[in-house]
C-alpha cells in the first residue's frame, strides 16, 4: 500500500483563500457584537455615599393640634413711686384748649424770569466777541452763496443759551451759522438797571471771494 502524501502548507499560494476566510469570520463577529451591544442598557453610576432625602407630608391630625398657650406670669405688687404720684396730680390740672389752624398761609408765588425782545429793553445787548461761521465745503465747491438770520437768546451774563433759525436762503448754511452764534459774547441788556434775558437777531452772510 502506498502511503498518502501530506500536503505541505504554503502561505504564498493559500494567501487569498485565508484572507477571504478571515474577512468572513471578522464580519460575523462584528455583526454579533452590534446586535448584542444594541440591546444593552447603560445605567448611570451612583456613588455609594449618596443619601436620598424623602420628605413626607405632615398628617392632618398633627396639623389640627394646637399648642396650649403659655401660663400667665405671676404679677407682683408694685409700690407707687413718686413719679407716678406726681403724674396723678398733674391729671387734675386743667389744660387750655389748643388752637387749630385750618387754613395755612400759601407761600408766595415763584418769580418768573421774563425774557425781552431786542426792541423792548432800555439798554440793548452789545456784541463783545464775534465768530465767523465755517463755509460748507460742498457749497464752496458748488459755488453756492447764501444768508442766514439766527435768533439768539442772550442771558444775564452775556452768553448765548439758545439759538433758532429765523430765516435762511439755503439749509446747507443753517448748521454752521447756529454753531457760530452759540460762541458769541455780548454785553447783557438791562431793564430797570437789572440785567435781563434778551432775544437778538444775528445775520450771517456766506459769500465767496473771487
Amino acid at each position: 500500500m502506498k502511503k498518502k502524501e501530506r500536503k505541505i502548507y504554503e502561505p504564498e499560494q493559500d494567501y487569498s483563500k485565508d484572507f477571504q476566510i478571515a474577512l468572513a469570520i471578522s464580519l460575523i463577529i462584528f455583526i454579533f457584537i452590534f446586535l448584542t451591544v444594541k440591546s444593552l442598557e447603560v445605567k448611570p453610576y451612583k456613588p455609594k455615599g449618596e443619601v436620598e432625602t424623602i420628605v413626607e407630608p405632615t398628617p392632618q391630625e398633627l396639623e389640627q393640634i394646637e399648642e396650649p398657650p403659655p401660663p400667665p406670669k405671676p404679677q407682683l405688687p408694685v409700690e407707687a413711686t413718686e413719679s407716678e404720684e406726681a403724674a396723678e396730680e398733674e391729671e387734675d390740672v386743667e389744660i387750655a384748649p389748643t388752637t387749630e389752624f385750618n387754613e395755612l398761609e400759601a407761600p408766595p408765588p415763584p418769580k418768573t424770569e421774563e425774557v425781552y425782545e431786542f426792541y423792548a429793553v432800555e439798554v440793548k445787548p452789545q456784541i463783545l466777541k464775534r465768530y465767523e461761521p465755517v463755509y460748507p465745503e460742498m457749497a464752496k465747491k458748488a459755488g453756492i452763496e447764501g444768508q442766514v438770520f439766527i435768533k439768539a437768546l442772550v442771558d444775564e451774563t452775556g452768553h448765548v443759551t439758545d439759538v433758532r433759525v429765523l430765516r435762511s436762503t439755503n439749509p446747507v448754511f443753517e448748521a454752521p451759522a447756529m454753531e457760530a452764534a452759540r460762541k458769541f459774547v455780548f454785553k447783557p441788556g438791562y431793564q430797570r438797571d437789572k440785567p435781563v434775558k434778551v432775544w437778538v437777531v444775528i445775520p450771517f452772510r456766506f459769500k465767496l471771494t473771487k
